[in-house]
């Protein structure tokens, strides 16, 4: 009798609360306020009256201001997002490219697929989207910053942008096909992650120290990044024109459409957090990376008595197009210091006289050696690689 009697007092306390707590300060319920959205007019007015009568006018007013401003507010948000989105992080700077999913949290309804609306479930589509595209360029910067410390010194750069291009298809190949026939547009904003970039200008000096394939790989990876910013941008400023035609496609009342938007949505969410997470594109972006540079590279350099070259050759798999590639780059004249591999190096400074030397890829000698003929010549072969370095070259070619 005591407990009854307790719980009733609790009860009556709580009503005076509710009672004392001014209708100004009072949260208002989000399902409420989303259930009118997609009411007609006519349920819109009958439900509106009914809670002036039980709640006054007060709550009926914050009611309606809430329904004027929530979509506009919202889709002001997002398109300053898809602005600040656009501009890609800089080198180094991988946290960026991990804020896109805490701007977005306060435009993501928390509630359960069940509750959704075909509006709701599309900007939660988008959404999923917009935070694979930040996984990628996550990626994208752990990548870069793997391949342009030791790992990418004898791939060529268009080797690379296949590389590339064939992770790109591995990530959003699978989001076209999730959101395929869910909203007019979201399908080809999804597929313009798809590819690689063009041309990939100098958009930073190179480092000291740095190798010319490291240098060129850094400047590509920069590029492309900023594609895919300018891809996530596009996609999260058309997020108004997704969201106005899935409303206009459910005003028909087709039970089926809102299946196929919850589907996709619990797709997408599967693959945000297994096969498209950060982590995994980096793995899978690894493994075709050392497929394509696999095996020993050196390059072999012979130099004439006045410390010119006669002979630069890359000994790769891939010798031949990073030759090129590191001749177009450096208008024909090429640093042969540039080269972060092994490079054994010969010099004849007279007939039949011979010095060599093996240099490591950070361009310490690693051995020495000459023939009889050579004696004369060898401390002063020694000094030059230490004091002057390697020569230039127009002559570079490669397997």
């Amino acid at each position: 009798m005591a407990r009854s009697r307790r719980k009733e007092d609790d009860e009556e306390r709580e009503e005076e609360d509710e009672r004392s707590t001014p209708e100004a300060e009072r949260p208002l319920d989000s399902g409420t306020v989303a259930a009118l959205k997609q009411a007609d007019p006519q349920t819109r007015a009958r439900t509106l009256l009914r809670l002036q009568r039980l709640h006054g006018n007060a709550t009926v007013q914050r009611v309606i201001r809430s329904l004027q401003v929530t979509d506009a507010g919202a889709d002001a948000r997002v398109q300053a997002i898809g602005n600040r989105a656009e501009e890609p992080a800089a080198s180094g700077r991988l946290d960026k490219a991990l804020l896109y999913r805490e701007a977005i949290e306060a435009e993501l309804d928390q509630a359960p697929l069940a509750s959704k609306s075909e509006r709701e479930l599309v900007q939660d589509n988008v959404n999923t989207v917009g935070q694979i595209f930040s996984n990628y360029q996550a990626a994208l910067h752990m990548f870069e910053s793997a391949v342009t410390s030791g790992l990418g010194e004898t791939v060529p750069r268009e080797l690379a942008k296949e590389v590339m291009r064939e992770a790109a298809r591995d990530v959003f190949e699978p989001l076209v096909a999730s959101v395929s026939g869910t909203v007019a547009g979201l399908e080809d904003a999804a597929a313009a992650g798809l590819g690689v970039v063009d041309g990939a200008p100098e958009e930073e000096t190179k480092e000291p120290g740095q190798s010319a394939p490291a240098h060129a790989l850094r400047n590509l990876m920069i590029a492309e990044r900023r594609r895919i910013a300018s891809a996530q941008a596009g996609l999260i400023k058309g997020q108004v024109g997704f969201l106005k035609a899935a409303e206009a496609r459910a005003g028909g009342g087709n039970r089926d459409y809102r299946d196929k938007l919850a589907a996709a949505a619990g797709d997408l969410n599967q693959k945000e957090g297994t096969t498209h997470s950060a982590g995994q594109i980096f793995k899978n972006m690894m493994h075709r990376w050392e497929a394509a540079a696999r095996g020993l590279a050196s390059v072999t350099i012979v130099l004439d008595e006045n410390w010119r070259v006669v002979r630069a050759h890359i000994r790769s798999s891939h010798g031949s197009k990073l030759a090129s590639q590191l001749l177009d780059d450096s208008s024909g004249w090429f640093d042969l210091n540039d080269l972060k591999m092994t490079r054994n190096v010969s010099w004849e400074p007279e007939e039949l006289a011979l010095c060599e030397a093996r240099l490591d890829p950070d361009g310490r000698i690693r051995q020495l050696s000459r023939n009889a003929k050579a004696a004369e010549h060898f401390d002063e072969f020694e000094k030059k690689l230490r004091t002057e370095g390697l020569p230039h070259t127009k002559v570079l070619t490669g397997d």
